[in-house]
């Protein structure tokens, strides 16, 4: 027996695109307007298939629904034994008409490990692709029209992160781990996110590091550090401004002594290859 070829719309392609552009009505109707930030790959490692020089300084501007209903999923706040750990996660519909008119040919798809900002007084976060479902409404009328983006919290690896957006741009250097350099004169400003280094130039320098804000007219804070700058090394140069300073001191700010949640705490490391560590005698 064959099916009713009056009813059998599986393979009407006008019925498809009339179901997708109202699926794609809808989800701006319910929307709220996000940020997609793709990572920008730069070297994959071929054993752990990681990329950890991988850096964000692209946007798009892209409406996503908020499928979660009674709140965040996933395992909540863990305290472990280094800390507090952030695994609150979320689920965006989006749109694959709405995602293919933003991006064209430079993305077929969202992609595991790109990010997310969702800008709401509550919710203003950066947050991870984990896994994409392609098919989370299966086959209707033949055809498959939304994304769902299930997501996580960012937690970042010294990724860089310059959008441009400066409420994201922020939250990027909160998570960086921040060095301060003290300065004397120096013949400019420096500008925002551009390399300074020590060395001939910024591709053989000896140390590198992005500048992130002024402290005081003699200290300044960078990110990203390649290497450590060392005041017997010669001046700290601006890639960008050329700006030239002499360096006094550079200082580690992820020194927290009194944070209980830190975790980069002092801990001791016992040899037992001695025979008998806890005793002065040989």
């Amino acid at each position: 027996m064959a099916s009713n070829k009056y009813f059998n719309l599986y393979h009407q392609k006008q019925e498809q695109k009339l179901v997708n552009d109202l699926v794609e009505e809808a989800i701006k109707i319910h929307a709220i307007d996000a940020v997609y930030i793709p990572r920008q790959i730069e070297k994959i490692d071929s054993t752990f298939r990681e990329d950890p020089l991988s850096y964000f300084n692209d946007y798009h501007h892209i409406e996503v629904y908020i499928k979660n209903s009674d709140g965040f999923e996933g395992d909540g706040d863990i305290f472990r034994k280094f800390g507090v750990e952030i695994k609150n996660q979320i689920t965006f519909t989006i749109s694959r008409n709405s995602f293919v008119k933003t991006f064209g040919k430079e993305l077929e798809r969202p992609r595991e490990g790109d990010l997310i900002y969702l800008p709401m007084s509550t919710a203003d976060d950066l947050y991870e692709i984990r896994f994409v479902k392609e098919d989370s409404v299966f086959y209707n009328l033949g055809e498959f029209y939304t994304y769902d983006i299930q997501c996580e919290v960012f937690t970042a690896q010294d990724e860089s992160i310059s959008t441009g957006i400066e409420e994201v741009d922020d939250i990027g250097n909160d998570m960086s781990e921040l060095f301060l350099l003290s300065i004397e004169n120096s013949t400019g400003e420096f500008t925002d996110n551009e390399i300074i280094y020590q060395g001939d130039s910024a591709i053989g320098a000896t140390a590198r590091a992005n500048f992130v804000e002024y402290v005081s007219d003699t200290e300044i804070k960078v990110k990203n550090l390649f290497q450590s700058f060392l005041p017997e090394n010669g001046v700290v140069k601006g890639n960008t401004s050329g700006v030239e300073a002499i360096l006094t001191q550079a200082i580690d700010t992820s020194d927290i002594q009194d944070d209980f949640s830190a975790q980069n705490k002092s801990f001791v490391v016992i040899d037992f290859s001695e025979s008998n560590p806890f005793s002065e005698d040989e």
